[in-house]
């Protein structure tokens, strides 16, 4: 499950995104679309989550955030 911080991204701010998967796992971010995604953890801790922040690109776009969690 992905959740972003706060849930309505503003063009001229940043946003929170964090997984909730398996603990302890390697994690791949993936963004489609624009603006820029930055991770923060590589891997999910002992709670099972990760997170990233979001830079938005031209505002009124579409964005995926995809999260491939490994071993």
């Amino acid at each position: 499950m992905i959740t972003l911080y706060p849930p309505r991204i503003r063009a001229d701010a940043t946003a929170l995104v964090v997984y909730k998967g398996a603990p302890n796992r390697t994690v791949d971010w993936r963004l489609i679309g624009g603006g820029s995604l930055q991770p923060l953890t590589l891997a999910t801790d002992h709670n099972g989550q990760a997170a990233a922040t979001y830079t938005p690109g031209i505002a009124g776009t579409s964005i995926t955030v995809e999260v491939e969690s490994g071993a």
